[in-house]
């Protein structure tokens, strides 16, 4: 486990304001998590926050990068490598995905009880692979399909 302190910390603070419209649910597994002190200039208030790195699975099969920020108390275990949660999270999809991560801001974060070293942990997990996103907005582009030739994404324009 790590941690660290930081001001304005990338990529979060560019997106957290457009996430509010835009919410994905799923189970992720979980790596590198680090323990984050933020703040912001100018205001004394510290906030602590578990950084993970995941993915999102498409059913098409294409994998995508994500990072999941989720607030913390300052005392808090990061969980293991490959834990999988239960998350619900605000979302931002950057337009040039797949060539930056997917962010994922944790409103509401269960872990699978278990050990993830046991041999038949993934037995623990419910089967449901693939993401439920829910999000209101405008479609303000054509479908373009992605790097792996199955896969469209188009923009949508959301408001918070």
């Amino acid at each position: 486990t790590s941690s660290r302190t930081v001001g304005v910390w990338y990529p979060f603070t560019l997106c957290l304001s457009s996430m509010s419209t835009t919410i994905v649910f799923s189970f992720f597994a979980l790596a590198n998590g680090e323990h984050v002190k933020m703040f912001r200039a100018g205001l004394s208030t510290v906030t602590y926050h578990c950084v993970y790195e995941t993915m999102i699975q498409c059913t098409s099969g294409v994998v995508f990068p994500a990072m999941l920020c989720v607030y913390s108390p300052f005392n808090d275990i990061i969980l293991a490598d490959n834990a999988v949660t239960f998350v619900l999270a605000k979302i931002a999809i950057p337009a040039n995905v797949p060539g930056k991560h997917i962010l994922l801001e944790g409103v509401y974060m269960v872990p699978v009880p278990s050990n993830v070293n046991i041999k038949d942990y993934e037995h623990h997990v419910p089967d449901f692979p693939h993401p439920m996103i829910i999000g209101l907005g405008s479609v303000t582009s054509q479908p373009k399909t992605l790097v792996d030739g199955t896969s469209k994404a188009f923009e949508v324009l959301s408001t918070s």
